[in-house]
């Protein structure tokens, strides 16, 4: 499954304007993130439901980038 993950981002990099470097540096920073903390952090507030949804014994929040994308996370 992170192998997945991982083509998915080499495979959408053709439409990025970051360089792929930078793409997998912050994919491999987050997932490390998540895992020590037991954090499931989303960057997309279109899966926010999702990760609410998921979260029903951790603290649940949502906040607005500096972008105005909305982000999420639920601590466990």
């Amino acid at each position: 499954m992170k192998y997945l993950a991982l083509l998915f981002i080499v495979l959408i990099s053709g439409c990025s304007s970051q360089p792929l470097s930078q793409q997998l540096s912050e994919f491999v920073i987050e997932e490390a993130f998540e895992k020590a903390t037991n954090t499931k952090v989303s960057y997309d507030g279109s899966t926010c439901p999702n990760v609410k949804r998921a979260c029903s014994k951790g603290d649940y929040h949502e906040w607005y980038q500096a972008n105005g994308q909305k982000a999420c996370a639920c601590n466990k």
